[in-house]
């Protein structure tokens, strides 16, 4: 179950400004050792919380990552970036580079302060989709700049690779993920798997046609845990044969899914099923959001949560 703890800071769809963190949001913060207590009674066993920052002193806020050590026994991915970096970190440092330097050095200290703590270390939720939220057309998140796509993955991508160098550097033997969108629309599947291969230094033509070198500094040892965020049926098995098609050689996991674009009308149970009918028993799949956390197109609480603030379980699977 995720924690989800995505950062909105810009404009809604309706063009009124957000700016909260999920993490917080949603209680998670005050309540945290209570809901992964209610979330191991469910029998859950795979978890993904978020950092956060202590922007007084420009570095990471330790009393909330020694809690999350001291419930994780080994279970929580910590993500490192979910749409928003720390605030004392400017627009001038986003552009210039600085910014990647700075999650090097804070993802540095992370890794070695709390080495063996959490079973992985997501490098960033949705590079891909942080993107489209900075680029033009959509240009309504934080840095904004109006500039084009290619124009800000060189930024991202750097800041996603930077943080992977980091924690690698901080603690050699820790596990690093990624999850990103996978079966939306008609995106070939290279395209979606861009953010992956970006990580990976694997060779990029398209990139390279829109003058973005960042593959150059990825690495194949940079990640080692490939994350599919799939919301959407479609044909799931086929979705997985394509993830391992292109990355033979890393673990793939269902990072994301849920029923929440149709809560109502297609219950838990029934999208569960899916995966159980897949017969795959050492799949690692995640369920988002496991709190009920605030959308990111107008601020309002998102339904398909399987857990409440007031202790309501909405479903558990049998």
């Amino acid at each position: 179950m995720c924690f989800d703890g995505s950062v909105v800071r810009g404009r809604g769809d309706d063009g009124r400004l957000l700016h909260f963190s999920n993490t917080r949001a949603t209680g998670h913060v005050r309540q945290m050792e209570i809901n992964y207590g209610r979330a191991r009674q469910m029998g859950l066993t795979r978890f993904r919380d978020t950092v956060l920052w202590d922007e007084a002193n420009r570095r990471p806020d330790y009393h909330w990552l020694d809690r999350l050590q001291a419930v994780s026994h080994g279970q929580i991915e910590l993500a490192l970036n979910h749409y928003g970096l720390p605030e004392w970190i400017n627009e001038t440092m986003f552009w210039n580079g600085q910014a990647a330097e700075a999650m090097y050095e804070l993802s540095y200290v992370i890794a070695r302060r709390y080495a063996g703590a959490f079973r992985s270390y997501n490098l960033g939720v949705e590079l891909g989709i942080w993107t489209d939220w900075i680029a033009l057309p959509n240009n309504r998140q934080w840095p904004f700049g109006g500039r084009d796509w290619w124009a800000v993955y060189k930024q991202t991508s750097a800041i996603t690779i930077a943080i992977a160098q980091g924690l690698k550097a901080g603690d050699a033997h820790c596990l690093t993920a990624m999850s990103e969108p996978w079966g939306w629309g008609d995106m070939p599947w290279d395209d979606q798997a861009r953010p992956f291969t970006t990580i990976l230094g694997r060779y990029d033509p398209v990139a390279i046609d829109n003058q973005c070198y960042t593959w150059q500094q990825g690495h194949a040892d940079l990640l080692d845990i490939v994350g599919l965020n799939i919301y959407f049926e479609n044909d799931i098995p086929d979705m997985l044969v394509a993830a391992r098609r292109l990355f033979p050689d890393k673990k793939v996991v269902v990072a994301e899914t849920a029923n929440i674009y149709r809560p109502d009308c297609h219950p838990p149970a029934l999208w569960w099923a899916k995966f159980e009918a897949l017969n795959e028993p050492d799949l690692e799949v995640c369920w988002n959001p496991g709190l009920n956390m605030l959308t990111h197109e107008l601020g309002e609480p998102m339904h398909g949560n399987l857990l409440d603030e007031d202790g309501t379980v909405h479903w558990r699977r049998t």
